[in-house]
């Protein structure tokens, strides 16, 4: 019986490899915080992508998440002090 090994990719997803993300940083530094609706509407990046581009960003540190009024907003990560 011939078997395959499945390995997981290395991390190669980082800030800078992918356009979407450079703009979401752009974003949130321009608004200081926003929401992850208006990220959505602003940049017209699916529900499922943009989830993905900042849990990359939140990954390296980039940025934070935080609940306020039941929304989750995004703010750069050295911006925001709890």
């Amino acid at each position: 019986m011939d078997t395959k090994r499945h390995t997981a990719r290395p991390k190669s997803a980082n800030t800078y490899t992918h356009p979407e993300r450079v703009k979401l940083l752009e974003i949130i530094k321009k608004f200081d915080s926003v929401t992850v609706g208006q990220l959505a509407q602003m940049t017209g990046i699916s529900w499922g992508r943009l989830q993905w581009h900042l849990y990359v960003l939140e990954r390296e540190k980039k940025i934070v998440r935080y609940t306020q009024d039941r929304l989750v907003y995004v703010a750069l990560a050295q911006q925001h002090e709890e």
